[in-house]
């Protein structure tokens, strides 16, 4: 992934033509509509998940999380084809489990680097993003702690109406590397009514009024850190997703608050020592979920 993502920025990011300011790259080529509820945003939320229980082993686990996800700019222009737009991503998770580590605070700070690609009158969008960052319980920071994600992934508008998009997810740190491929669609079946399907994450969203905002959602709560305990490094990996439906309320011109409910699903912790050996690794059963966010809308 690494030796063949670079050529591939190089080779498109050429000097094209000069078009006109609607015809170059934007935000608008990932989004099938700029409605609020899929415009870029600044968001704080605050999420809880209820004790489920170990299929296997006694005790099971539950987890807390913050998250706070800030773009820092506006897409910047490289030319009239590609565009790049920096921000940042930080979750805390407190992770209450009945295994070997107990409970734990676990950090994870992004720096969201994402390049997105279009030549002028395509139908086919590019995108990469890259997010390199630290996976940490904060006891001991080293290499080990530094993990990168991102996506690499196409979009093809089909009409106004629906976009296909795919590809892949990736994740590598000091122990493993993840990929997973993936594919979806975006859909506007009418002007209040957005569906979108990416990978494993489904997100519905109805706005039957001004000041409202009705949303169906299924996603992934996850994670992956580097943990100290007794001097020994583990990496711990918390698997879980959660279907929920939410609404939001408009209380200014662009700030929105929002609450969803609904269970989580597909729950699992595993904990491996540095050396890979695994020490830990049980799937749980289902249990309740909660969320409460705001969000700006920046541009």
């Amino acid at each position: 992934m690494k030796i063949t993502i670079l050529p591939v920025l190089l080779c498109l990011m050429i000097v094209s033509p000069v078009v006109s300011a609607a015809e170059r790259v934007s935000l608008g080529d990932f989004l099938l509509s700029r409605a609020p509820a899929t415009a870029p945003s600044t968001k704080a939320s605050f999420s809880m998940a209820g004790e489920v229980d170990f299929d296997s082993a006694a005790g099971g686990f539950s987890y807390e999380r913050f998250e706070l996800d800030i773009p820092f700019s506006a897409p910047h222009y490289l030319n009239d084809n590609n565009a790049f737009m920096i921000g940042m991503d930080y979750k805390a998770t407190w992770l209450d489990t009945d295994t070997l580590l107990g409970d734990m605070d676990l950090h994870d700070f992004r720096l969201k680097l994402r390049w997105m690609y279009r030549q002028p009158g395509s139908k086919w969008s590019w995108m990469t993003l890259l997010q390199p960052g630290l996976a940490t319980d904060g006891n001991s920071i080293d290499m080990d702690d530094f993990s990168v994600n991102g996506q690499l992934g196409f979009r093809y508008a089909a009409s106004s109406d629906l976009a296909w998009i795919g590809g892949v997810y990736f994740f590598e740190n000091s122990m493993e590397t993840r990929i997973y491929p993936g594919i979806g669609f975006q859909w506007k079946p009418n002007d209040d009514l957005l569906v979108r399907l990416s990978g494993p994450s489904f997100k519905a969203s109805w706005q039957p009024s001004e000041d409202w905002i009705l949303h169906a959602i299924v996603a992934s709560g996850g994670g992956t850190w580097n943990v100290e305990e007794a001097g020994a490094d583990f990496d711990v990996r918390l698997r879980s997703y959660h279907a929920a439906v939410g609404v939001e309320r408009q209380l200014s011109e662009k700030l929105w608050l929002g609450l969803w409910a609904g269970m989580t699903f597909a729950n699992e912790v595993e904990i491996d020592t540095a050396s890979g050996t695994g020490v830990f690794e049980d799937d749980a059963d289902s249990g309740w979920f909660m969320k409460l966010g705001i969000r700006k809308i920046v541009w």
